[in-house]
């Protein structure tokens, strides 16, 4: 049945705001499908973790070029589409997907008109925090799917529970420590901006009190490095060709390093945790793999 001109047939109206919904973002409102079948996202790391969790493959992502990859996530997007690097995606490319919903950050707020014009577009806040469970609870409430979020959520907390129990004693008699190396910079992250520090802290490991009110980053000199250090040392990389310059751990090897306790102990390892556990599915991985860590620490 079709509708005179200049009228709209109510039952098009039902189907239309059933097909549909209006979510909050943190640059506005956006109408969105209820059920998006092709999703572009402009981060192949914080935003494609929790979408492959929750069983959404997107058609299309932006990477960091730069970023040391995750073999945990690279298992899933053989067949995911580049877009670009997530600081300068490709529209062209975009627009080529003929996406129907586009996520992205708010840190690449200047591109949101144009990728609004293509589809849908949400962003979500990630300069004031990075809080992986946050992000997963909202990508779920906005796709209808905040039961399947919940029971990922019980997963994690049952693993993290079953490590609180099983190195109970260990974790309470080891500090730790996690240093950055950036460009051959050492920095320090507040559990504020690093899903890792996030899980650690979920599991009972203790951080050293330096970290305590640490907010956002922390650019150390050589000088600094002892009172960062601690029985168990983790030297984080975050580029592919930082991990290059870092073989055998050469960077240690200045005169300074060797003063560490956890030089001293043999307790210092390389890591590229800012690159690779940056939603619930990494998050999971860091907890299995963090058992080898303190099982051979007494």
């Amino acid at each position: 049945m079709t509708s005179p001109p200049g009228q709209t047939n109510p039952s098009n109206i039902a189907s239309n705001s059933a097909a549909t919904k209006v979510v909050s973002h943190a640059l506005g409102q956006a109408e969105i499908p209820r059920h998006p079948q092709r999703i572009v996202v402009l981060d192949d790391r914080f935003l494609l973790d929790p979408l492959l969790a929750l069983d959404i493959k997107p058609v299309g992502a932006a990477i960091c070029a730069y970023c040391i990859p995750s073999e945990t996530l690279n298992q899933f997007v053989a067949d995911v589409s580049p877009v670009g690097h997530w600081e300068q995606p490709s529209l062209e490319k975009i627009l080529s997907l003929k996406p129907d919903l586009i996520v992205g950050h708010v840190w690449q707020e200047q591109y949101y008109a144009l990728l609004a014009a293509i589809a849908p577009t949400v962003m979500i806040d990630t300069d004031s925090e990075v809080d992986f469970k946050k992000n997963l609870k909202y990508l779920a409430e906005i796709l209808d799917r905040s039961e399947q979020a919940k029971e990922i959520l019980a997963e994690y907390n049952e693993r993290i529970q079953k490590f609180r129990q099983q190195l109970g004693e260990k974790l309470k008699t080891k500090t730790v420590s996690v240093v950055h190396l950036y460009d051959l910079t050492v920095h320090v992250y507040g559990s504020d901006i690093s899903v890792h520090s996030q899980v650690m802290n979920d599991a009972g490991i203790e951080f050293i009190p330096a970290y305590k009110n640490l907010k956002g980053y922390l650019q150390l000199s050589l000088e600094d490095l002892p009172n960062w250090d601690a029985d168990i040392l983790f030297v984080d990389i975050l580029q592919k060709e930082d991990s290059e310059k870092l073989k055998s751990l050469s960077f240690l090897k200045q005169p300074i390093w060797s003063t560490l306790k956890a030089v001293q102990n043999d307790r210092v390892y390389a890591v590229s945790w800012s690159s690779t556990v940056v939603g619930p599915i990494t998050a999971n991985q860091l907890i299995d793999d963090l058992y080898k860590y303190f099982i051979n620490t007494s």
